[in-house]
């Protein structure tokens, strides 16, 4: 497969992702509860583009070929907090705006480490 599938591939797992945190995040905003009706639809697809985003992420780098750089490492750990991020809201509702904002600088940062390298 291409280069530019994989690139697609994974900006529509980012789209999924970042998607779905905003709409946790406006759900817990309107209710004051993390126990919201669109809980687990959200869930499901964060988890579903965190695992397109993973899965073509790992394409793009065996497409460039680049092996492990250190901007490599640096967006794996990225991508493991913005999967355990959402469940903050939910243990610690107080957290909700500073995991929000977290998501928000997180993916801001992996965006500059991709475009930069």
């Amino acid at each position: 497969m291409s280069y530019d599938f994989y690139r697609v591939l994974h900006f529509s797992g980012l789209i999924l992702v970042f998607g779905a945190m905003g709409g946790q995040m406006a759900s817990f905003l309107a209710t004051g509860s993390a126990k919201t009706p669109t809980r687990k639809f959200m869930n499901i697809m964060h988890g579903v583009g965190l695992a397109i985003a993973f899965v073509a992420g790992f394409g793009l780098i065996a497409k460039l070929g680049v092996g492990f750089p250190a901007w490599v490492l640096l967006k794996i750990a990225i991508w493991l907090v913005l999967g355990v991020l959402p469940l903050v809201p939910a243990r610690k509702p107080e957290l909700a705006k500073v995991s929000f904002i977290l998501f928000v600088v997180l993916g801001v940062a992996a965006a500059g480490l991709a475009r930069y390298k």
